[in-house]
C-alpha cells in the first residue's frame, strides 16, 4: 500500500489546555500524532496537512464586526501568535508552508511535509491543495491511500475526508486512536458516515506496523 499521510491542524489553540479553542480530547491522541509524524519521516512517506492561519481582523472572530455582527468564534490561530504553531513533535523536519493564494508551488527538493494554510474548515479552502494533491497521487507508483489524523473529528477532519473522498484519486482512511471530537458524539457519528461512505477505520499501530 502506498501511503499519503494527512495531518490536520494539530496546532496549540487546538490541542493544547492553555489553546483558545481547545478540544479536551486533543491531549490524549497527540503521542500518537507524533508517531504518524516519526513515521512518515522514518519511512520516507509523504506527509501533507492542513494548518488553521488567520490575520488578527479574521471575519470569524468574535472580537471584530463584520455586515453588524461579530464571528462565532475567539480569535485562534493568529498567524505568528504562540496558539499558530503546530504541538512540540508534530512539525516535520523540512516543512513547506503553503500560502492561502493561488500560485505556482514549487516545494524545494528534499521537503518533508507540505502544510496548507486555511481559514475555513476544510483544507481544500486552500486553492492550491486540490493541484498539488492531484500532482502527487498522480506522481506515486500505485493508486495512493491518503491517511487522515488530527483534530477536530467533527469539524476540519471530517471535511478533509469529504475533500479528499471527493478527489476521487486514492482511498481514504481514518486513524480513529489519532483523532478527537469537539462533542465526542459528533465525533462517533461522523465516524459512522466515513465508514459508510467507504473511509476506512485505522489504528496508529496499523498504520506504522
Amino acid at each position: 500500500m502506498y501511503r499519503i499521510l494527512v495531518d490536520v491542524d494539530t496546532q496549540v489553540d487546538f490541542c493544547e489546555p492553555q489553546g483558545a479553542l481547545f478540544v479536551s480530547g486533543a491531549p490524549a491522541v497527540m503521542d500518537r500524532c507524533r508517531a504518524l509524524v516519526r513515521h512518515a519521516g522514518k519511512t520516507g512517506i509523504p506527509l501533507v496537512g492542513s494548518v488553521d492561519s488567520h490575520a488578527f481582523n479574521a471575519w470569524e472572530f468574535n472580537t471584530n464586526i463584520t455586515d453588524g455582527k461579530p464571528g462565532p468564534f475567539p480569535p485562534h490561530c493568529v498567524k505568528g501568535t504562540a496558539g499558530w504553531l503546530k504541538v512540540a513533535g508534530t512539525l516535520a523536519e523540512r516543512a513547506y508552508f503553503v500560502p492561502n493564494t493561488r500560485h505556482e508551488v514549487h516545494p524545494p527538493a528534499g521537503w518533508g511535509a507540505l502544510y496548507f494554510e486555511k481559514e475555513v474548515y476544510s483544507l481544500f479552502a486552500n486553492p492550491m491543495a486540490e493541484p498539488v494533491l492531484r500532482q502527487l497521487a498522480g506522481a506515486a507508483r500505485e493508486r495512493p491511500t491518503f491517511t487522515v489524523f488530527g483534530v477536530a473529528t467533527d469539524y476540519c477532519v471530517k471535511a478533509a475526508c469529504e475533500g479528499l473522498l471527493g478527489l476521487g484519486v486514492g482511498e481514504v482512511e481514518l486513524v480513529t486512536d489519532a483523532v478527537a471530537a469537539v462533542v465526542q458524539a459528533d465525533g462517533e457519528k461522523v465516524l459512522a458516515d466515513l465508514r459508510g461512505r467507504g473511509v476506512r477505520l485505522v489504528t496508529t499501530s496499523q498504520v506504522t506496523a
